[in-house]
């Protein structure tokens, strides 16, 4: 795994809003927000935050989960993720919904082999995130870099906390959650399910540039507030006892 770099503030953030370069609020420099490092068999992955053109990527993912994955996920044997819910996974605005995605080249094009996400509800305060890795590349360490990358973009983003739900049954993620210093919590809705939850205090690790966004974005919040009301950031889909896909569901 590559080293991931050191993240501070550049002075160019503190600038007047349309006069440091910084694209509209919710849309993100393709170029400030890639982190490129290999996994444990050498692979190259870039991880970034979402485009809108990443609709087809993310779709193709989740139709190739196996079935176990996908219900790990989602709580739910879907085959392919509704029209709505897939809008949400490719909204780019960390202090509202922000998905990570980790890319590898094959030919010409991109292929997704993970995602994360996260929807701040209520921002600041909390943020409700999940993780998805294609099967193929499953304990390869992927999962844990995702999951370190959301938690730099989320802090940079003023988020103080993150929570996620876990199956009791998905042991190797309960183990990772464990691992990364989250802590295990009785779920309301049965035994079957953990709450996961890590306050976002001192980073364990070093922050890469893909957190630049979320600063970014943070400042633009800011300056929103003078001109007019945020967006309403979309909320999150049923509940895992709905019996509907749950797009929050941790993986």
């Amino acid at each position: 795994m590559g080293s991931l770099f050191p993240f501070s503030l550049d002075w160019k953030d503190y600038l007047p809003f349309g006069l440091n370069g910084s694209n509209a609020p919710g849309q993100a420099d393709d170029a400030d927000v890639r982190d490129t490092f290999r996994l444990r068999n050498g692979t190259a992955v870039t991880l970034r935050a979402v485009r809108a053109d990443d609709a087809d990527r993310i779709q193709s993912l989740v139709h190739d989960l196996s079935m176990e994955s996908r219900y790990h996920r989602f709580f739910y044997p879907l085959h392919e993720l509704p029209p709505d819910m897939l809008a949400r996974f490719t909204l780019n605005d960390p202090t509202g919904a922000m998905t990570v995605l980790a890319v590898i080249r094959s030919g010409d094009s991109e292929v997704a082999i993970g995602m994360a996400q996260y929807v701040a509800d209520p921002y600041p305060l909390r943020g409700e995130f999940a993780v998805v890795v294609s099967d193929e590349w499953q304990r390869s360490g992927l999962g844990t870099r995702l999951i370190q990358t959301l938690i730099c973009v989320a802090r940079a983003a003023g988020i103080t906390q993150l929570e996620g739900d876990v199956l009791a049954e998905n042991e190797a993620m309960v183990r990772l959650m464990v691992s990364m210093g989250f802590a295990l919590d009785t779920h309301e809705d049965g035994a079957y399910l953990w709450k996961a939850s890590k306050v976002l205090s001192t980073p364990e690790w070093g922050c890469s540039s893909l957190a630049d966004i979320a600063a970014r974005a943070r400042h633009r919040e800011v300056r929103m507030e003078l001109t007019g009301p945020k967006q309403q950031t979309p909320s999150r889909t049923a509940s895992p006892r709905s019996g509907q896909p749950c797009s929050h569901c941790f993986r």
